[in-house]
Protein backbone atom coordinates (compact mmCIF):
# COMPACT_ATOMS: atom_id res chain seq x y z
CA UNK A 1 0.00 0.00 0.00
CA UNK A 2 1.11 3.52 -0.81
CA UNK A 3 0.44 6.47 1.06
CA UNK A 4 0.24 9.24 -0.79
CA UNK A 5 -0.66 13.47 -0.12
CA UNK A 6 -2.33 14.64 -3.63
CA UNK A 7 -2.99 18.07 -4.54
CA UNK A 8 -6.42 19.18 -5.40
CA UNK A 9 -8.79 22.50 -5.63
CA UNK A 10 -9.74 22.47 -2.27
CA UNK A 11 -5.95 21.29 -0.65
CA UNK A 12 -3.95 18.24 -0.26
CA UNK A 13 -5.89 15.15 -0.03
CA UNK A 14 -4.37 12.06 1.94
CA UNK A 15 -5.11 9.00 -0.11
CA UNK A 16 -3.64 5.46 0.60
CA UNK A 17 -3.81 3.05 -2.53
CA UNK A 18 -3.12 -0.30 -2.61
CA UNK A 19 -3.48 -2.84 -5.74
CA UNK A 20 -3.29 -2.64 -9.49
CA UNK A 21 -6.70 -3.02 -12.07
CA UNK A 22 -9.98 -1.52 -12.09
CA UNK A 23 -10.38 1.63 -9.93
CA UNK A 24 -12.26 1.81 -6.89
CA UNK A 25 -12.58 5.30 -4.61
CA UNK A 26 -13.86 4.38 -1.30
CA UNK A 27 -15.17 7.16 0.91
CA UNK A 28 -15.56 7.35 4.51
CA UNK A 29 -17.95 8.44 7.00
CA UNK A 30 -17.90 11.57 9.65
CA UNK A 31 -15.58 11.40 12.07
CA UNK A 32 -13.63 8.77 10.22
CA UNK A 33 -10.61 8.64 8.06
CA UNK A 34 -9.15 6.68 5.61
CA UNK A 35 -8.07 4.31 7.71
CA UNK A 36 -11.16 2.37 8.39
CA UNK A 37 -10.76 1.06 4.81
CA UNK A 38 -7.50 -1.34 5.20
CA UNK A 39 -9.19 -4.50 5.12
CA UNK A 40 -11.29 -3.30 1.31
CA UNK A 41 -8.09 -2.11 0.15
CA UNK A 42 -6.21 -5.19 0.54
CA UNK A 43 -9.37 -7.56 -0.56
CA UNK A 44 -9.08 -5.18 -3.99
CA UNK A 45 -5.36 -5.72 -4.31
CA UNK A 46 -5.96 -9.70 -3.91
CA UNK A 47 -8.65 -9.53 -6.45
CA UNK A 48 -7.01 -7.52 -9.47
CA UNK A 49 -8.41 -3.86 -8.17
CA UNK A 50 -7.40 -0.58 -7.67
CA UNK A 51 -8.30 0.66 -4.45
CA UNK A 52 -7.93 4.43 -3.57
CA UNK A 53 -9.35 5.55 -0.14
CA UNK A 54 -9.19 9.02 -0.01
CA UNK A 55 -9.66 11.10 2.88
CA UNK A 56 -12.87 13.69 3.22
CA UNK A 57 -11.91 16.98 3.71
CA UNK A 58 -11.55 18.10 7.22
CA UNK A 59 -10.02 14.46 8.31
CA UNK A 60 -7.20 12.96 8.10
CA UNK A 61 -4.40 14.31 5.88
CA UNK A 62 -6.27 17.53 4.31
CA UNK A 63 -5.74 21.18 4.82
CA UNK A 64 -7.10 22.32 8.03
CA UNK A 65 -10.64 24.22 8.60
CA UNK A 66 -10.45 27.17 10.37
CA UNK A 67 -12.85 27.25 13.74
CA UNK A 68 -16.81 28.67 12.65
CA UNK A 69 -16.16 27.20 9.05
CA UNK A 70 -18.01 25.28 7.11
CA UNK A 71 -17.01 22.49 3.87
CA UNK A 72 -20.56 21.83 1.18
CA UNK A 73 -20.76 18.48 0.64
CA UNK A 74 -19.55 18.84 -2.86
CA UNK A 75 -16.47 19.88 -2.23
CA UNK A 76 -15.04 16.80 -1.08
CA UNK A 77 -16.41 15.34 -4.49
CA UNK A 78 -14.52 17.91 -6.21
CA UNK A 79 -11.66 16.83 -4.31
CA UNK A 80 -11.96 13.18 -4.60
CA UNK A 81 -12.48 13.39 -8.31
CA UNK A 82 -9.03 15.56 -8.30
CA UNK A 83 -7.80 12.55 -6.47
CA UNK A 84 -8.80 10.30 -9.16
CA UNK A 85 -7.35 12.73 -11.82
CA UNK A 86 -4.02 12.86 -10.34
CA UNK A 87 -3.80 9.03 -10.20
CA UNK A 88 -4.51 9.05 -14.09
CA UNK A 89 -7.90 7.43 -13.40
CA UNK A 90 -10.68 7.46 -16.11
CA UNK A 91 -13.92 4.98 -15.20
CA UNK A 92 -14.39 4.31 -11.62
CA UNK A 93 -16.55 2.68 -8.91
CA UNK A 94 -17.20 4.56 -5.91
CA UNK A 95 -17.82 2.93 -2.63
CA UNK A 96 -19.39 5.41 -0.11
CA UNK A 97 -20.04 4.67 3.79
CA UNK A 98 -22.78 7.20 5.54
CA UNK A 99 -21.36 10.52 5.09
CA UNK A 100 -18.89 9.16 2.19
CA UNK A 101 -22.00 7.83 0.18
CA UNK A 102 -23.60 11.23 0.23
CA UNK A 103 -20.61 12.70 -1.39
CA UNK A 104 -20.83 9.65 -3.93
CA UNK A 105 -24.33 10.56 -4.92
CA UNK A 106 -22.70 14.19 -5.76
CA UNK A 107 -20.12 12.59 -7.91
CA UNK A 108 -22.82 10.90 -9.99
CA UNK A 109 -23.58 14.51 -10.77
CA UNK A 110 -19.85 15.68 -11.30
CA UNK A 111 -18.02 12.53 -12.78
CA UNK A 112 -20.96 11.48 -15.22
CA UNK A 113 -20.18 8.30 -17.23
CA UNK A 114 -17.06 8.30 -15.22
CA UNK A 115 -18.79 6.93 -12.37
CA UNK A 116 -19.44 3.18 -13.59
CA UNK A 117 -20.51 1.48 -10.21
CA UNK A 118 -22.00 2.40 -7.12
CA UNK A 119 -21.30 0.85 -3.61
CA UNK A 120 -23.71 3.01 -0.95
CA UNK A 121 -23.17 1.41 3.23
CA UNK A 122 -25.65 2.77 5.51
CA UNK A 123 -26.58 6.07 4.28
CA UNK A 124 -29.26 7.67 2.60
CA UNK A 125 -30.09 10.50 -0.23
CA UNK A 126 -33.06 12.37 1.21
CA UNK A 127 -32.55 15.23 3.43
CA UNK A 128 -32.60 15.36 7.52
CA UNK A 129 -35.78 16.33 9.03
CA UNK A 130 -35.77 20.00 10.48
CA UNK A 131 -34.92 18.48 14.39
CA UNK A 132 -31.91 16.35 12.93
CA UNK A 133 -30.81 19.47 10.99
CA UNK A 134 -30.53 21.60 13.94
CA UNK A 135 -28.62 18.95 16.13
CA UNK A 136 -26.06 18.77 13.59
CA UNK A 137 -25.30 22.06 13.67
CA UNK A 138 -25.40 22.40 17.76
CA UNK A 139 -23.37 19.49 17.80
CA UNK A 140 -20.64 20.90 15.48
CA UNK A 141 -20.25 24.09 17.76
CA UNK A 142 -19.84 21.17 20.68
CA UNK A 143 -17.33 19.63 19.02
CA UNK A 144 -15.42 22.95 18.25
CA UNK A 145 -16.19 23.69 21.40
CA UNK A 146 -14.91 20.37 23.77
CA UNK A 147 -12.96 18.50 21.03
CA UNK A 148 -13.98 15.05 19.60
CA UNK A 149 -12.56 12.65 22.03
CA UNK A 150 -15.25 13.35 24.77
CA UNK A 151 -18.31 12.89 21.82
CA UNK A 152 -16.69 9.66 20.33
CA UNK A 153 -17.55 7.88 23.64
CA UNK A 154 -21.02 8.92 23.22
CA UNK A 155 -20.60 8.41 18.96
CA UNK A 156 -19.44 4.52 19.11
CA UNK A 157 -22.13 2.75 20.45
CA UNK A 158 -24.36 4.10 17.67
CA UNK A 159 -22.11 3.70 15.15
CA UNK A 160 -20.80 0.40 15.66
CA UNK A 161 -23.48 -2.35 16.47
CA UNK A 162 -24.13 -4.26 19.77
CA UNK A 163 -22.74 -7.11 18.73
CA UNK A 164 -19.21 -5.01 17.73
CA UNK A 165 -19.13 -3.33 21.11
CA UNK A 166 -19.71 -6.95 22.93
CA UNK A 167 -17.49 -8.80 21.27
CA UNK A 168 -14.97 -7.19 18.79
CA UNK A 169 -12.55 -5.29 20.75
CA UNK A 170 -10.26 -4.43 18.00
CA UNK A 171 -12.92 -2.75 15.77
CA UNK A 172 -13.74 -0.40 19.02
CA UNK A 173 -10.26 0.37 19.57
CA UNK A 174 -9.61 1.20 15.77
CA UNK A 175 -13.10 3.56 15.79
CA UNK A 176 -12.08 5.40 18.54
CA UNK A 177 -8.68 6.18 17.60
CA UNK A 178 -9.86 7.44 14.34
CA UNK A 179 -12.39 9.56 16.04
CA UNK A 180 -9.93 11.26 18.72
CA UNK A 181 -7.74 12.06 15.19
CA UNK A 182 -10.28 13.86 13.83
CA UNK A 183 -9.86 17.29 13.68
CA UNK A 184 -12.59 19.20 15.98
CA UNK A 185 -12.70 22.20 13.22
CA UNK A 186 -12.37 19.73 10.25
CA UNK A 187 -15.18 17.82 11.96
CA UNK A 188 -17.00 20.86 12.53
CA UNK A 189 -16.68 22.30 9.27
CA UNK A 190 -17.88 19.42 7.91
CA UNK A 191 -20.63 18.63 9.62
CA UNK A 192 -21.89 22.04 8.72
CA UNK A 193 -21.82 21.28 5.14
CA UNK A 194 -23.52 18.25 5.44
CA UNK A 195 -26.73 19.75 6.91
CA UNK A 196 -26.64 22.19 4.76
CA UNK A 197 -26.89 19.74 1.48
CA UNK A 198 -29.09 19.10 -1.42
CA UNK A 199 -31.59 16.35 -1.64
CA UNK A 200 -29.84 13.72 -3.25
CA UNK A 201 -32.93 11.45 -4.51
CA UNK A 202 -32.95 12.62 -7.58
CA UNK A 203 -29.81 12.32 -8.05
CA UNK A 204 -29.72 8.61 -7.59
CA UNK A 205 -32.85 8.44 -9.66
CA UNK A 206 -30.70 9.28 -12.69
CA UNK A 207 -27.33 6.87 -11.68
CA UNK A 208 -27.65 5.05 -14.56
CA UNK A 209 -24.52 2.11 -13.42
CA UNK A 210 -24.58 -0.36 -11.55
CA UNK A 211 -25.62 0.04 -7.81
CA UNK A 212 -25.89 -1.78 -5.00
CA UNK A 213 -26.98 -1.08 -1.38
CA UNK A 214 -25.44 -2.49 1.89
CA UNK A 215 -26.64 -2.13 5.53
CA UNK A 216 -26.30 -3.90 8.90
CA UNK A 217 -28.75 -5.05 10.30
CA UNK A 218 -28.17 -3.43 13.79
CA UNK A 219 -27.53 -0.08 12.28
CA UNK A 220 -29.64 2.18 14.67
CA UNK A 221 -29.88 5.46 12.10
CA UNK A 222 -31.18 2.97 9.49
CA UNK A 223 -33.78 1.45 11.43
CA UNK A 224 -34.83 -0.57 8.44
CA UNK A 225 -36.08 2.18 6.71
CA UNK A 226 -33.15 3.86 5.03
CA UNK A 227 -31.29 1.63 3.19
CA UNK A 228 -34.83 0.73 1.39
CA UNK A 229 -35.66 4.04 0.42
CA UNK A 230 -32.22 4.57 -1.43
CA UNK A 231 -31.89 1.34 -2.97
CA UNK A 232 -35.93 2.06 -4.26
CA UNK A 233 -34.17 5.39 -5.64
CA UNK A 234 -31.15 4.08 -7.65
CA UNK A 235 -33.50 1.14 -8.71
CA UNK A 236 -32.12 -1.91 -7.81
CA UNK A 237 -33.39 -4.69 -5.43
CA UNK A 238 -33.83 -4.17 -1.63
CA UNK A 239 -30.40 -3.71 0.37
CA UNK A 240 -28.49 -6.30 1.08
CA UNK A 241 -28.56 -6.57 5.25
CA UNK A 242 -25.57 -7.92 7.20
CA UNK A 243 -25.93 -9.71 9.59
CA UNK A 244 -24.07 -8.69 13.39
CA UNK A 245 -23.03 -5.52 11.87
CA UNK A 246 -24.59 -1.98 13.32
CA UNK A 247 -23.83 1.30 11.40
CA UNK A 248 -20.08 0.22 9.76
CA UNK A 249 -20.20 -2.92 8.14
CA UNK A 250 -17.23 -2.85 6.09
CA UNK A 251 -15.71 -1.91 9.16
CA UNK A 252 -17.24 -4.58 11.44
CA UNK A 253 -17.78 -7.56 9.17
CA UNK A 254 -15.68 -7.14 6.11
CA UNK A 255 -15.52 -10.90 5.93
CA UNK A 256 -19.58 -10.61 4.79
CA UNK A 257 -18.97 -6.71 3.68
CA UNK A 258 -15.80 -7.67 0.60
CA UNK A 259 -17.62 -10.56 -1.12
CA UNK A 260 -20.61 -8.63 -1.98
CA UNK A 261 -18.32 -5.84 -3.21
CA UNK A 262 -16.01 -7.81 -5.39
CA UNK A 263 -19.57 -9.64 -6.67
CA UNK A 264 -20.25 -6.31 -7.89
CA UNK A 265 -17.37 -5.24 -9.57
CA UNK A 266 -17.11 -8.50 -10.98
CA UNK A 267 -20.41 -8.91 -12.25
CA UNK A 268 -19.87 -5.73 -14.25
CA UNK A 269 -16.61 -6.36 -15.94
Amino acid sequence: MAERVLQTRHGPVGATVAGEGPTVLLLHGFLFSRAMWAPQLAALADAGFRGVAADLLGFGDTAPAPPGGEIPLHHHAEAALDVLDALGAEGFTAVGYSMGGQVALELVDLAGPRLERLLLSDTFAGLDAPEVRAARYALADRLEAEGTVRYGEEFLPAVLGPTTVATRAEVCELARAMIAAAPPAGAAAALRGRAGRRDLTAVAGGFGGTARVVVGAEDVFDAGVLGAGLAAALGTVDPHVLPGAGHSPSLETPELFDPLLLDLLRAAR
